[in-house]
């Protein structure tokens, strides 16, 4: 058999099933981060380099499409149709200059007539105009090309990328038309864009991409449509662009800075360390709170349950003042040892006495609560009639028979007399009334008596009783002096409320309870002490009963000890106080007339309410 407590070995197992907790979470944390998260990074990095390169060609795209709106919107122009034509020659002067040109934002500018002759043209080289007359400028390759100086019908346009003697351009081409877009075709106008250094940093800026392009030559022979180049520091990008002839003309590229991977592996990193630490601490943490909210606690309870076994004394309790289930536990163990106690104590007293001593008890006790207004009126009978005693009515007769007595002297006797004999009067009243009560409770001390003769042989017929009736001659137990102390409020739903029980014995309960209640008042000081009666119909397992409620405004019970003032032996009285079997008897006695007695309050100071649940009688 191993040496290690039970506590120990929990101990241990719930440190290493901490450990392994950490373990595993710091490997599925990194896991994930290195496995879902990391790759993700590069996922946005490539779809951010993506869309770079689609910005860039967007980019140089609008700027085509800027200069085909222009394009369109001149070559549909009456002036220079008839330009064209030999009609208007002012055209010339008045339109075709270099401020049109900046004006356009063009870099060059030709005009063809419809059997593609060379009408006019001119280009800016840094800003100064040089004239050409010929279409090799625009196309060296393909000299016979009529794509930019002809076109067939009214709806013809060309546009896109050349390469030209002066590098990379952006052209478009119109039909020149009447101002109406009617025709015939007139011939052709041409404008174009250089994409120098100055278009390629407006794009930068605009676009705010690393932009950057190349004219197509051999050495590109390889180079696939669009692609991209991932390197430690950037993701390259790259894509052909053909010209008007379908051939390749330039290689677009976009460099875009792999700041995001580098921010990723800072922050996985980071977020990994933190991983570790966070686990390590909440594990310490929850190590820490588990040792000293549970595995001590329940160490306690252990070393506890050791010493009751080795010393066999149950009347031992462990102390551990918590609301929490360790708590409860706790109190559950104390109450089960006590009932332990209690039962083995019970047991004992049996087997010697054959349970007399609690039957005696009983009996004593009830007969006490049946008593006291017995002597209480008794008392009270004694010093009315003393005080009759010492009224001197025999002087005053004599007084009032002298005929020397003054008449006024003889009118104060005479008032005297009749005082007299009406104070008589009133104290055989209240006398008569304290005899009712006497002879009431000592009907009720037979009736206890005679219950106890019958008890080991017949048990009691139950009966219907009233309980409006039952509980008026309870009230009986309150002393009647100090009845002005408290109040005892009486509900109007008592009424035709009837139950099925043993009189006597239902008497005594009531009674006791309602003793108790008035002796809480009056140890708690309460000044307006207030004892309040209500019943009220209830349904137990369709099963019609009725509840009588005595709530009192005294000093309460401590709720965690509700389950036990039921408990024979249990009292909340100061030492020296009659204290018996009240509660456990009366707990007994309900339920030997098949009810039940129960008890709650609201905590010391908040008063108590005692339920006694009992068989409906109905109307019989």
């Amino acid at each position: 058999m191993s040496n290690k407590s039970p506590t120990s070995q929990l101990q241990r197992k719930v440190s290493l099933t901490l450990l392994l907790l950490i373990a595993v979470f710091v490997l599925i944390s990194y896991f994930i981060l290195r496995v879902v998260i990391a790759p993700a990074f590069g996922d946005l990095e490539m779809a951010a380099a993506k869309s770079d390169l689609h910005r860039a060609e967007a980019a140089l795209r609008a700027d085509i499409k800027n200069l085909e709106a222009i394009t369109a919107d001149w070559a549909p122009w009456d002036d220079i149709y008839y330009y064209v034509s030999g009609q208007n020659p002012n055209f010339e002067k008045s339109n075709l200059d270099r401020p049109t040109l900046v004006n356009l934002d063009l870099d060059i500018m030709a005009i063809y007539a419809a059997n593609q002759q060379f009408v006019w043209g001119q280009v800016l080289v840094d800003g100064d105009e040089v004239a050409i007359n010929t279409l090799e400028i625009l196309n060296p390759r393909y000299p016979t090309s009529m794509k930019l100086t002809e076109h067939q019908s009214d709806a013809g346009r060309t546009l896109g990328f050349v390469r030209t003697e002066l590098g990379l351009m952006i052209v478009s081409s119109r039909p020149i038309l009447h101002s109406d877009d009617s025709g015939p075709v007139a011939g052709a106008l041409v404008m174009g864009q250089l994409l120098d250094t100055a278009h390629l940093e407006t794009i930068r800026n605009r676009t705010e991409v690393d932009i950057n392009w190349t004219a197509w030559n051999a050495d590109f022979d390889s180079l696939s449509e669009s692609g991209f180049d991932v390197s430690e520091t950037a993701i390259k990008g790259s894509k052909v662009l053909s010209d008007i002839y379908g051939k390749p003309a330039l290689v677009l590229e976009t460099r875009s800075p792999r700041r995001i991977s580098r921010l990723g592996s800072r922050t996985i990193n980071v977020a990994t360390t933190l991983v570790i630490v966070a686990g390590a601490l909440v594990c310490t943490f929850m190590w820490i709170m588990l040792r000293y909210m549970v595995l001590r606690p329940i160490e306690q309870l252990e070393n506890h349950i050791d010493t009751l076994r080795k010393s066999g004394d149950l009347s031992r309790q462990i102390v551990m003042p918590r609301d929490d289930e360790i708590g409860s536990l706790a109190r559950q163990f104390n109450s089960m040892t006590s009932e332990v106690h209690d039962a083995r104590q019970s047991l004992l007293e049996q087997s010697f006495k054959a349970g007399k001593a609690d039957t005696a008890a009983e009996i004593m006790h009830n007969i006490r609560n049946a008593m006291t207004p017995m002597i209480n009126g008794l008392e009270r009978m004694r010093k009315s009639f003393t005080v009759a005693e010492n009224l001197r009515v025999d002087e005053a007769v004599r007084e009032l028979g002298n005929p020397d007595c003054p008449h006024d002297r003889k009118a104060k006797f005479l008032e005297y007399v009749s005082a007299s004999f009406e104070h008589i009067k009133t104290v055989g009243a209240s006398s008569i009334e304290d005899l009712n009560v006497v002879s009431a409770q000592a009907r009720q001390i037979e009736g206890i008596i005679s219950d106890q003769e019958k008890f080991a042989n017949v048990a009691p017929l139950a009966e219907v009783i009233q309980i409006a009736d039952l509980l008026k001659e309870a009230t009986h137990v309150i002393p009647k002096d100090e009845v002005g102390n408290v109040e005892v409020v009486v509900d109007d739903d008592f009424a035709d409320r009837r139950v099925r029980a043993y009189r006597i014995g239902l008497l005594q309960v009531m009674g006791n309870l309602i003793l108790n209640a008035y002796e809480s008042i009056k140890r708690s000081g309460t000044p307006d002490g207030k004892i309040t009666l209500a019943a009220a119909e209830e349904l137990v397992s369709d099963s019609p009963m009725i509840k009588v409620t005595v709530r009192d405004n005294g000093g309460g019970f401590d709720i965690a000890t509700r389950d036990q003032i039921f408990r024979r032996g249990f009292t909340s009285k100061a030492t020296g106080e009659f204290a018996g079997l009240g509660l456990h008897w009366c707990a007994n006695a309900v339920a030997s007339m098949g009810g039940k007695l129960s008890a709650e309050s609201a905590g010391h100071g908040r008063g108590a309410a005692f339920h006694v649940l009992l068989p409906a009688a109905g109307g019989q």
